[in-house]
């Protein structure tokens, strides 16, 4: 071969070699762009940039125990909903389940007495309801909790798997007012499946950090949308409860302050567990009872002699219902609770305007701040009297139930309760609190009435009263009794 052949021969193989090297990496560089774009729209969706490695791990860690656990455990809950994808989990040994509409709100927690409190709240929402939140929205939210909570610590986030799902855990420590000895844990996590978030919060008591994290990745290795298995554990949950909410007439400049004031307003709830009805009832104050070792008087002078606990026992003999809990508050808490709250919708059915109290709305619907409602609930000088202010006192209570239930206030919870705690006298225990979440926001304004025990004022002797009648009221309570 001549070298002029040979030279033509070897350009051409470079020209040709440049053009498949080219080729080659335009195509590599076609691919990678989108592969860059797919990743771009991976991370906004399932947040799969970070930890991936470790979330691996993770994921294999939490098969082994998985496989761990259904050997050992045969306690199978399974949630049975026509709308969302049902999921399953196994429920721990010694963990009482509460169910609320089928799986949309589970909550299980140990019943160990040797233990610290541990549970588990599951909440499922349609993506719907809270649109306007993003992933990243939904953590933020939950971690500036931390800015309301005492000596609260945030902890590092950490990637797992619910089922196959890439999730973010996040949680922290804080100080609860329940409990000025122990530190709390507050654990989150959640994933977004067919047009729904399910949301799986850890809270504990007495526990370790590092316990209570081993004891949340336990768990969500048993939690599956696919699982074939037979349902076992079954609801735990009480029928109902009854709970006492007092108006205290104390406040920092009122004779009694925070120690024996009378009792002005005067409420019992009843709310039906399984059926999601309730009742409330206003007991007016001058109520004319017995008030045991002390002779008869007016039912608000019951706490001013007797403590929370006699009040407790005279109502339960009024009513025939046994109090479970019981919330109480006065001037000074209530204006801060309920500006906390975001203040509050009344519909006011007459024009008020009461110097007394420095209540002036007219008739119609009104948005209130703490002063304003405090105003509503002491206006006393209108037609009805006491009766109908008693009766917006319960309005008031019920509007603040129905519109601050949300998905925002479950999973910032700690925060919500050392706010009422700040403001509230009551013997709810972190157990009490833990019970009634599954129905917290099931139960609407428009499950619950409003009624007052049959009665109507007298003179006893020389002291204006009210008297109310027996037979009745031992019937309307009764009635409530098997709602």
């Amino acid at each position: 071969m001549k070298f002029r052949d040979y030279l033509k021969y070897l350009l051409i193989f470079i020209v040709v070699g440049i053009i498949a090297v080219s080729i080659v990496f335009a195509i590599n560089k076609s691919k990678t762009e989108e592969d860059e774009v797919n990743e771009e729209e991976q991370i906004e969706e399932e947040d799969l940039d970070r930890g991936r490695e470790d979330a691996i791990e993770v994921e294999e860690e939490a098969v082994e125990d998985k496989e761990e656990v259904e050997i050992s455990e045969e306690d199978y809950y399974v949630s049975r909903s026509d709308n969302f994808k049902n999921y399953s989990f196994i429920c721990p040994d010694n963990w009482v389940l509460f169910e609320e509409n089928d799986g949309s709100r589970i909550l299980i927690k140990n019943n160990l007495e040797s233990k610290g409190i541990e549970c588990f709240l599951i909440l499922v929402e349609p993506l719907s309801s809270i649109k306007n939140l993003k992933n990243d929205d939904i953590i933020q939210k939950y971690t500036d909790v931390t800015y309301e909570l005492d000596d609260a610590e945030l902890m590092g986030e950490e990637i797992l798997f619910i089922d196959g799902l890439s999730a973010k855990l996040n949680g922290y420590e804080y100080n609860s007012l329940m409990d000025e000895y122990f530190k709390e844990i507050d654990l989150l996590s959640f994933i977004k499946k067919d047009g729904y978030i399910y949301v799986i919060k850890y809270m504990g008591s007495s526990i370790d950090i590092e316990d209570a994290k081993r004891t949340y990745k336990d768990f969500i290795s048993t939690f599956s949308f696919t699982r074939d298995a037979e349902r076992v554990k079954e609801d735990s949950r009480s029928e109902s409860i009854n709970i006492l909410i007092l108006g205290d007439d104390s406040a920092y400049d009122r004779a009694g302050g925070r120690v024996s004031g009378r009792a002005d307003i005067i409420i019992l709830l009843h709310v039906n567990l399984e059926t999601y009805e309730g009742t409330i009832v206003t007991i007016p104050r001058d109520t004319w009872v017995n008030i045991p070792d002390h002779g008869e008087g007016k039912i608000n002078g019951a706490r001013a002699v007797g403590g929370n606990e006699l009040m407790v026992r005279v109502v339960e003999e009024l009513s025939g219902l046994e109090i479970d809990n019981y919330i109480i508050t006065d001037f000074d808490g209530f204006k801060p609770l309920i500006d906390f709250l975001g203040g509050v919708t009344v519909e006011i059915e007459e024009d008020l305007a009461d110097g007394f109290s420095g209540c002036y709305l007219s008739k119609g619907i009104h948005y209130l701040n703490g002063e304003q409602a405090l105003a509503l609930c002491r206006n006393r000088h209108r037609e009805g009297g006491a009766y109908a202010r008693e009766e917006e006192s319960a309005k008031v209570i019920l509007a603040l139930y129905e519109q601050k239930t949300t998905f925002e206030k479950i999973i910032s919870l700690p925060a919500f309760v050392n706010f009422l705690l700040n403001y509230t006298w009551t013997d709810f225990t972190f157990n009490d609190i833990l019970k009634l979440l599954p129905a917290f926001g099931k139960v609407g304004a428009s499950d619950i009435r409003i009624t007052t025990i049959p009665s109507w004022p007298q003179m006893i002797g020389d002291v204006s009263a009210v008297v109310y009648d027996e037979e009745a009221t031992m019937k309307l309570f009764e009635q409530i009794k098997n709602q």
